[in-house]
């Protein structure tokens, strides 16, 4: 570099036109160097307020204002669940933008600064309770309520280090009044840094632009030096065209517009500069840049240029809008800085111009993208959840509709901070979930479940998920995200339905639907007995008394035979005035002492009826399925003939009346009297007992006593009256 530099001082003193050029070519790059940093250091930390207060305008449209209305600034708040929603909001953000150190709500009260909530956890020092004074406030802090404007405040140092402050006006939606002030915390050095970077590396291009160009100059000129003394000039001419050349292509290919401009408008403009404003440069040239300028722009850039032109600034940036000839509007960021040359007299300046269009629009987007989401997950159904693949389900977001699902604040649940939502499904669900949720995440696909919890309050609610696993690059598993809604209604009315559909609606107990589905699943739980039962009178109830008392006799016989019944049981209405019981793993000796014992209980119940024309007697029958080969429906038809062979022994039933007739045909035919039938029926019964006979051959052997003279029914009377004794002759043979 020294060598070159010596080379240099020794062309310079050669040519004084050389020199000029050289000095000229140097001081543009310099100064387009300069303005390209100058320009990368406004707009990066334009940028980075922009997307600050963007970010700040945002986060204050999820805290409700009505909230804030409610709360009293003081130490009572702290109970309070409009506090607690706004301190977890608070924290929340803080916690998931690493740039943020510290955010806070704050109001002023007879000129005086009040903390409402801050992000900092009450166990930390640093930690501000309701009401508590920011002593340290100054005219910046009050100036949101004052003029209701978002400001950015100068980098403050305290105690602390030194911050950069975004402080948003939260605004009464009727009154348009400002009634708190949300704010965040940058450290200084967070909010430079992303300038500091771009700036660092727009520079060391610039550097190394002029040193390649002191290089190249220099290089030549010393080659042009050794060869020839006469032909210094003309290479020298010819190394300033080259540079000429490449300030041009430069000034041509730049991916920013350039335009060069004077008192008497522009003078010259690159290709980015008319793709921008929609014109040729012919057409750059003749008009007037105001002519395709937005009217509501026009007047701050005379003011600003008016300024420039007064020597009171050096310079402006600002954005504006260009109207193209097709009628489109292209926004544009401006930056305008002097252009001195040394012998020329007038005044030129550079105007650097960036399409910027496509970026507000993106940023429009996005401020509305974060709006909806908002606005969606505040509006949700249920709970919807980003959580860790872990046995706990540690939640890193969790909506606002945990509180209505689970009763618990979503700051509760994140984290596991106050419990973790494994705790609150119950435990018999708990290691099926997991499981579930490993094959799903295995074969990638969304898991739909449903389960129960146990809310805030000790209830129980069913609730359905329905979520799916995020995966990195690699296929590894990041987290879970889903939905989870509360099916609690759903789940009784469909217990409802079920119930609805196995059980009798006037009894209460099984119908025959469920019986027959039973059948099956109880048919190898042997030995299987059945009870059938068939309520005497029930006709006759209904006919001088209706329906009604009808069926008191019918729901009063269900609990009797319910009253009798063991657990594991099965007692249904098959019909009108028909019951069935399955008895599993019952013996036929079991099974008859049942019978005894719902006739003891008929009797019981008779005893106690107040009138009784409601007393009621039921017919019963059994029968016991010893095999699996024995058909159950045989089983079956065996007990309801003998419920029906015992019918005919109660008198108050339809079968008995046909069996009074035919005792009466016997008795007026035959000299015996009705006290003669009974007793023989009642010494009958007596013997069956005394050989511990079973019930069914007791009944028969009493319905064979009292029908043992049946055959006289059909047998002349003058033979069964006839006196003496029966010869062929008296027609005996």
């Amino acid at each position: 570099m020294k060598k070159a530099k010596e080379v240099l001082l020794d062309l310079i003193g050669h040519s004084k036109r050389a020199r000029t050029v050289f000095f000229t070519v140097l001081i543009l790059l310099v100064i387009i160097g300069v303005l390209l940093i100058h320009y990368t250091w406004v707009s990066s930390l334009e940028a980075t307020t922009e997307h600050a207060v963007r970010m700040a305008k945002v986060a204050e449209v999820g805290f409700s204002i009505k909230n804030i209305e409610n709360l009293n600034v003081n130490l009572s708040d702290l109970d309070t669940e409009e506090y607690d929603e706004i301190k977890n909001g608070l924290i929340m953000i803080s916690s998931h933008h690493v740039n943020i150190e510290f955010a806070y709500i704050y109001t002023m009260r007879n000129g005086k600064i009040y903390f409402i909530a801050d992000s900092e956890p009450p166990e930390s020092e640093d930690y501000s309770p309701p009401g508590q004074e920011f002593t340290e406030a100054d005219e910046v802090d009050k100036k949101p309520f004052q003029d209701g404007m978002t400001t950015v405040t100068k980098p403050l140092t305290d105690r602390w280090g030194t911050w950069i402050s975004v402080e948003v006006p939260m605004k009464d939606l009727h009154t348009g009044e400002v009634i708190a002030v949300f704010g965040f915390d940058y450290p200084a050095n967070m909010w430079y840094s992303e300038a500091i970077k771009q700036t660092t590396q727009v520079s060391a291009i610039v550097v190394s632009m002029l040193l390649v160009y002191l290089f190249i100059f220099a290089m030549t000129q010393k080659n042009i030096i050794i060869r020839n003394e006469k032909r210094k000039l003309a290479s020298i001419n010819e190394k300033l065209a080259e540079q000429e050349e490449l300030f041009r292509t430069v000034f041509e290919q730049s991916p920013i517009g350039i335009a060069i401009s004077g008192t008497r408008g522009i003078t010259d403009a690159n290709p980015m500069f008319e793709k921008i404003v929609g014109r040729s440069n012919e057409e750059i040239l003749s008009a007037d840049w105001a002519e395709y300028s937005h009217p509501d722009d026009v007047k701050k850039d005379i003011e600003l240029l008016n300024q420039f032109y007064a020597g009171e600034i050096n310079g402006y940036s600002m954005h504006k809008r260009y109207f193209k000839p097709d009628g489109t509007v292209v926004w544009a960021n401006i930056i305008l800085a002097p252009l001195k040359i040394a012998d020329k007299s007038e005044i030129k300046y550079l105007c650097l111009v960036e399409d910027i269009t496509e970026r507000l629009q993106t940023e429009r987007d996005l401020l509305e993208s974060e709006r909806s989401k908002s606005v969606l997950l505040s509006n949700l159904p249920g709970m919807a959840y980003r959580c860790k693949y872990d046995r706990n389900w540690t939640m890193e977001i969790v909506s606002r509709g945990c509180y209505d699902l689970t009763g618990y604040p979503a700051e509760s649940l994140i984290g596991n901070r106050q419990i973790s939502f494994k705790d609150l499904i119950l435990p018999e669900y708990q290691e099926y979930l997991w499981n579930k949720w490993g094959e799903e995440l295995k074969k990638e696909t969304k898991l739909k479940e449903e389960y129960e919890i146990l809310t805030a309050s000790g209830k129980t609610k069913w609730v359905f998920e329905q979520g799916q696993g995020i995966y990195d690059e690699d296929g590894n598993i990041v987290a879970l995200e889903g939905l989870i809604i509360d099916i609690t209604d759903r789940k009784k009315k469909e217990e409802e339905i079920l119930y609805l559909n196995h059980h009798d609606y006037l009894t209460g107990i099984y119908n025959r639907g469920f019986i027959e589905k039973e059948e099956d699943r109880i048919g190898n739980q042997l030995p299987l007995s059945v009870i059938v039962g068939d309520i005497n009178g029930v006709k006759i109830v209904n006919d001088a008394f209706g329906h009604a008392e009808g069926d008191i006799l019918i729901i009063e016989t269900a609990k009797i035979l319910q009253s009798c019944c063991r657990e594991g049981d099965i007692l249904a209405r098959t019909g009108g005035d028909e019951f069935m019981i399955l008895l599993p793993k019952t013996d036929s000796q079991t099974a008859s002492a049942m019978v005894n014992s719902i006739k003891c209980a008929c009797e019981v119940y008779n005893q106690n009826a107040d009138n009784e024309a409601y007393s009621f007697n039921i017919s019963l029958g059994f029968s016991t399925k010893e095999t699996e080969e024995e058909d159950f429906r045989n089983v079956i038809k065996t007990a309801e003939d003998y419920m029906y062979k015992h019918k005919l022994l109660e008198h108050k039933s339809s079968h008995s009346v046909i069996l009074s007739s035919i005792r009466a045909t016997m008795h007026e035919k035959s000299y015996e009297t009705q006290e003669h039938a009974e007793r023989i029926t009642r010494l009958s019964k007596k013997v069956g007992e005394r050989l511990l006979l079973s019930q069914s051959d007791i009944d028969e052997l009493v319905l064979l006593a009292t029908l043992h003279d049946i055959g006289k029914v059909g047998i002349d009377e003058r033979i069964l009256n006839k006196k003496g004794l029966w010869t062929k002759k008296n027609g005996l043979k």
